[in-house]
Protein backbone atom coordinates (compact mmCIF):
# COMPACT_ATOMS: atom_id res chain seq x y z
CA UNK A 1 0.00 0.00 0.00
CA UNK A 2 2.80 2.40 0.91
CA UNK A 3 4.53 1.70 -2.41
CA UNK A 4 1.35 2.40 -4.36
CA UNK A 5 0.84 5.67 -2.46
CA UNK A 6 4.38 6.82 -3.23
CA UNK A 7 3.99 5.72 -6.83
CA UNK A 8 0.90 7.92 -7.15
CA UNK A 9 2.77 10.93 -5.75
CA UNK A 10 5.77 10.38 -8.03
CA UNK A 11 3.51 10.04 -11.07
CA UNK A 12 1.82 13.31 -10.14
CA UNK A 13 5.25 14.97 -10.08
CA UNK A 14 5.71 14.17 -13.77
CA UNK A 15 3.71 17.31 -14.49
CA UNK A 16 6.49 19.38 -12.92
CA UNK A 17 9.60 17.58 -14.14
CA UNK A 18 8.60 16.55 -17.68
CA UNK A 19 10.41 19.52 -19.30
CA UNK A 20 13.64 18.42 -17.61
CA UNK A 21 13.05 14.79 -18.48
CA UNK A 22 12.17 15.53 -22.09
CA UNK A 23 15.21 17.76 -22.64
CA UNK A 24 17.49 15.21 -20.99
CA UNK A 25 16.17 12.28 -23.03
CA UNK A 26 16.23 14.13 -26.35
CA UNK A 27 19.76 15.42 -25.82
CA UNK A 28 21.10 12.05 -24.73
CA UNK A 29 19.27 9.73 -27.13
CA UNK A 30 19.44 11.91 -30.23
CA UNK A 31 22.73 13.75 -29.78
CA UNK A 32 24.64 11.63 -27.24
CA UNK A 33 24.97 14.59 -24.88
CA UNK A 34 24.50 14.32 -21.10
CA UNK A 35 24.59 18.11 -20.61
CA UNK A 36 20.82 18.56 -20.16
CA UNK A 37 20.64 15.55 -17.85
CA UNK A 38 23.51 16.85 -15.71
CA UNK A 39 22.02 20.34 -15.50
CA UNK A 40 18.58 19.02 -14.57
CA UNK A 41 19.88 16.53 -12.01
CA UNK A 42 21.94 19.18 -10.22
CA UNK A 43 19.14 21.75 -10.31
CA UNK A 44 16.55 19.33 -8.91
CA UNK A 45 18.99 18.21 -6.21
CA UNK A 46 18.58 21.66 -4.63
CA UNK A 47 14.87 21.23 -3.85
CA UNK A 48 14.60 20.41 -0.11
CA UNK A 49 12.31 18.12 1.84
CA UNK A 50 9.88 15.45 0.74
CA UNK A 51 8.84 17.45 -2.30
CA UNK A 52 12.41 17.40 -3.53
CA UNK A 53 12.67 13.66 -2.98
CA UNK A 54 9.52 13.03 -5.00
CA UNK A 55 10.60 15.39 -7.77
CA UNK A 56 13.95 13.64 -8.06
CA UNK A 57 12.31 10.21 -8.07
CA UNK A 58 10.01 11.31 -10.91
CA UNK A 59 12.90 12.77 -12.91
CA UNK A 60 15.08 9.68 -12.54
CA UNK A 61 12.13 7.40 -13.32
CA UNK A 62 11.89 9.26 -16.63
CA UNK A 63 15.60 9.37 -17.46
CA UNK A 64 17.69 6.59 -15.89
CA UNK A 65 18.18 3.28 -17.69
CA UNK A 66 16.32 1.61 -14.80
CA UNK A 67 14.65 3.19 -11.80
CA UNK A 68 11.73 2.44 -9.48
CA UNK A 69 9.18 4.75 -7.94
CA UNK A 70 10.48 4.17 -4.40
CA UNK A 71 13.87 5.74 -5.07
CA UNK A 72 14.84 8.27 -2.38
CA UNK A 73 17.61 10.73 -3.29
CA UNK A 74 18.59 13.20 -0.56
CA UNK A 75 19.20 16.93 -0.70
CA UNK A 76 22.06 17.98 -3.02
CA UNK A 77 22.56 14.35 -4.11
CA UNK A 78 22.32 13.29 -7.73
CA UNK A 79 23.08 10.69 -10.39
CA UNK A 80 25.79 11.95 -12.74
CA UNK A 81 24.92 9.81 -15.77
CA UNK A 82 21.62 8.58 -17.27
CA UNK A 83 23.15 5.12 -17.79
CA UNK A 84 22.84 4.35 -14.06
CA UNK A 85 20.39 1.80 -12.71
CA UNK A 86 18.64 1.87 -9.34
CA UNK A 87 16.71 -1.06 -7.89
CA UNK A 88 13.82 -1.00 -5.44
CA UNK A 89 14.08 0.70 -2.05
CA UNK A 90 17.33 2.51 -2.84
CA UNK A 91 18.05 5.55 -0.68
CA UNK A 92 20.82 8.11 -0.29
CA UNK A 93 21.71 10.76 2.23
CA UNK A 94 22.69 14.32 1.31
CA UNK A 95 25.58 15.49 -0.88
CA UNK A 96 26.09 12.09 -2.51
CA UNK A 97 27.13 11.65 -6.15
CA UNK A 98 26.51 8.44 -8.07
CA UNK A 99 28.24 7.77 -11.38
CA UNK A 100 27.76 4.92 -13.83
CA UNK A 101 26.45 2.46 -11.26
CA UNK A 102 24.09 -0.50 -11.12
CA UNK A 103 22.56 -0.36 -7.65
CA UNK A 104 20.73 -3.40 -6.36
CA UNK A 105 17.55 -3.59 -4.29
CA UNK A 106 17.55 -2.30 -0.74
CA UNK A 107 20.86 -0.43 -0.92
CA UNK A 108 21.29 2.39 1.58
CA UNK A 109 23.91 5.05 0.88
CA UNK A 110 25.00 7.63 3.44
CA UNK A 111 25.77 11.32 3.01
CA UNK A 112 28.80 12.71 1.17
CA UNK A 113 29.39 9.38 -0.59
CA UNK A 114 30.97 9.16 -4.04
CA UNK A 115 30.29 6.13 -6.22
CA UNK A 116 32.65 6.64 -9.14
CA UNK A 117 32.40 5.31 -12.67
CA UNK A 118 35.27 2.91 -12.05
CA UNK A 119 38.92 3.70 -11.37
CA UNK A 120 39.78 5.06 -14.80
CA UNK A 121 37.18 7.72 -15.50
CA UNK A 122 39.80 10.45 -15.91
CA UNK A 123 42.69 10.57 -18.36
CA UNK A 124 46.20 10.75 -16.94
CA UNK A 125 49.01 13.19 -17.60
CA UNK A 126 51.57 11.54 -15.33
CA UNK A 127 55.12 10.83 -16.49
CA UNK A 128 55.18 7.90 -18.86
CA UNK A 129 51.53 8.29 -19.77
CA UNK A 130 50.70 10.12 -22.97
CA UNK A 131 48.67 13.32 -22.57
CA UNK A 132 46.15 11.90 -25.03
CA UNK A 133 45.25 9.04 -22.67
CA UNK A 134 41.50 9.34 -22.19
CA UNK A 135 39.47 8.15 -19.27
CA UNK A 136 36.57 5.76 -19.63
CA UNK A 137 33.56 4.87 -17.56
CA UNK A 138 33.18 1.41 -16.06
CA UNK A 139 29.87 0.42 -14.45
CA UNK A 140 30.21 -0.21 -10.72
CA UNK A 141 27.73 -2.71 -9.27
CA UNK A 142 26.44 -2.34 -5.72
CA UNK A 143 24.91 -5.62 -4.59
CA UNK A 144 21.47 -5.76 -3.03
CA UNK A 145 21.17 -5.14 0.70
CA UNK A 146 24.48 -3.29 0.98
CA UNK A 147 25.11 -0.31 3.24
CA UNK A 148 27.60 2.45 2.42
CA UNK A 149 28.61 4.73 5.28
CA UNK A 150 29.06 8.50 5.24
CA UNK A 151 32.01 9.90 3.34
CA UNK A 152 32.92 6.63 1.62
CA UNK A 153 34.37 6.49 -1.89
CA UNK A 154 33.49 3.45 -3.97
CA UNK A 155 35.33 2.86 -7.24
CA UNK A 156 34.89 -0.92 -7.54
CA UNK A 157 31.93 -3.27 -7.35
CA UNK A 158 30.47 -4.58 -4.09
CA UNK A 159 28.81 -7.96 -3.63
CA UNK A 160 25.47 -8.42 -1.92
CA UNK A 161 24.93 -7.51 1.74
CA UNK A 162 28.22 -5.67 2.07
CA UNK A 163 28.94 -2.90 4.54
CA UNK A 164 31.35 -0.06 3.79
CA UNK A 165 32.41 1.83 6.90
CA UNK A 166 32.34 5.62 6.99
CA UNK A 167 35.24 7.24 5.19
CA UNK A 168 36.47 4.05 3.55
CA UNK A 169 37.80 3.93 -0.01
CA UNK A 170 36.93 0.78 -1.96
CA UNK A 171 39.48 0.26 -4.74
CA UNK A 172 38.98 -3.43 -5.56
CA UNK A 173 35.89 -5.62 -6.00
CA UNK A 174 34.38 -6.96 -2.80
CA UNK A 175 32.73 -10.39 -2.49
CA UNK A 176 29.34 -10.91 -0.84
CA UNK A 177 28.85 -10.24 2.88
CA UNK A 178 32.05 -8.44 3.80
CA UNK A 179 32.79 -5.33 5.83
CA UNK A 180 35.07 -2.89 4.01
CA UNK A 181 37.17 -0.70 6.30
CA UNK A 182 39.97 1.79 5.69
CA UNK A 183 41.82 3.50 2.86
CA UNK A 184 42.33 1.50 0.77
CA UNK A 185 39.56 -0.66 2.16
CA UNK A 186 40.34 -4.08 3.61
CA UNK A 187 37.67 -6.74 3.82
CA UNK A 188 37.73 -7.69 7.46
CA UNK A 189 34.92 -10.09 8.13
CA UNK A 190 31.72 -11.57 6.82
CA UNK A 191 28.41 -9.95 7.63
CA UNK A 192 26.26 -13.00 8.27
CA UNK A 193 23.95 -10.85 10.37
CA UNK A 194 23.30 -8.29 7.65
CA UNK A 195 19.67 -7.63 6.92
CA UNK A 196 18.12 -9.33 3.95
CA UNK A 197 17.00 -6.83 1.29
CA UNK A 198 14.27 -9.19 0.16
CA UNK A 199 12.38 -9.15 3.46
Amino acid sequence: MRYEFKRAIVVSMYALVWPFGLASNVNYRWFGSEAAFGFSAKLLSLVPGKIGQYLRAAFYKMTLTECHYDLMVGFCSYFAHPTARAGRRVGTGSFTIIGTANIGDGVLIGSRVSILSGKHQHGSFLNGVTPSAEGHFEPVAIGGGSWIGDGAIVMASLGEHCMVSAGSVVTKPAPDRVVAVGNPARFLKTTEGARDATT
